[in-house]
């Protein structure tokens, strides 16, 4: 067989980079066992635990990385607490997605016998609590759907049954059924959030400040490597600050082309919920040390 007749294999996806299952990446968790076994691997390294929340409770967040094409590739992953909407405790499984892994987050390194005890410390805390969880009707419904589907799927679901939802779960249409106040993901149209836009100055604000304004919002492609950090806004379409793609340039970009835009594995451009300002200055010199390296 010739050079040119010889078959390439193709790029594994990111989970098999991460060393999960196709089965795991159909439902989007892993077995505690599992996952104890991934942190442990030589070339997993830990970078961040602590508690936080999304849209289904409280959790303990874990985000580790591991080699890829192209640097390191991050994954987090999410259990150890109540799942509001599941109605019970997570303590056997954790859920998992990609996550980016910045410059700073990757200066940030925790070592396997601190992580061990950080996670028995939460296992330790929810303990008392386990076994008081009571599921309803809505909480074996959404579990049903969500495990054909996955959690963002089953919320979609339950809202798009409308009627048939409440008299599934038994509610009569004139009794006030709560529904979950869902905080929409930070893309698309929610990617500048009304609470983004009031901490961006002004365009042109911050020229007598240089490298010393503000980036008050990272913006990011979780499939690549290109950030954006925005200092100032006009309002409606245009902002300035530092871009890191092929180049780390100061300059303007736009809000539009960033809707429109997604990464190459076909994931959109979100807003980082995590992200803490800093200057101008601060983030180019954490990002060219981390290209140094």
């Amino acid at each position: 067989m010739s050079h040119e007749q010889t078959p390439q294999l193709a790029p594994k996806r990111p989970y098999e980079i991460f060393g999960l299952t196709e089965q795991e990446a159909l439902y989007w968790r892993v077995t505690d066992q599992r996952f104890r076994a991934l942190l442990e691997q030589d070339e997993t390294l830990i970078h961040r635990i602590e508690n936080s929340s999304n849209n289904f409770g409280e959790f303990l967040f874990v985000t580790a990385s591991r080699p890829g094409y192209q640097g390191r590739l991050a994954m987090t992953f999410y259990g150890l607490g109540y799942h509001e909407h599941r109605e019970h405790w997570i303590t056997g499984e954790w859920f998992w997605y990609q996550s980016n892994l910045s410059p700073e987050l990757m200066q940030e390194q925790i070592d396997k016998e601190k992580a061990n005890e950080l996670i028995q410390q939460r296992r330790d805390s929810i303990a008392p609590h386990l076994g008081e969880d009571v599921q309803t009707e809505y909480g074996q419904l959404f579990e049903m759907l969500a495990d054909l589907t996955d959690e963002d799927g089953a919320l979609a679901e339950i809202e798009d049954m409308g009627d048939i939802g409440v008299w599934l779960l038994g509610v009569s249409p004139d009794d006030p059924a709560p529904e979950p106040e869902l905080e929409p993901p930070p893309t698309g149209e929610n990617l500048l959030d009304k609470a983004s836009r009031e901490k961006l100055p002004s365009l042109y604000s911050g020229e007598e400040k240089g490298l010393q304004a503000l980036a008050q919002v990272k913006f990011f492609t979780p499939d690549s490597s290109w950030t954006w950090y925005a200092s100032e806004f006009d309002g409606e379409d245009i902002f300035f600050g530092l871009v890191d793609g092929l180049e780390l340039e100061l300059g303007y970009f736009s809000l539009k082309e960033l809707k429109g835009v997604n990464g190459p594995l076909g994931l959109p451009i979100e807003r980082d919920l995590h992200y803490e300002p800093k200057t101008l200055k601060e983030i180019m010199d954490l990002l060219r040390k981390s290209r140094q390296e």
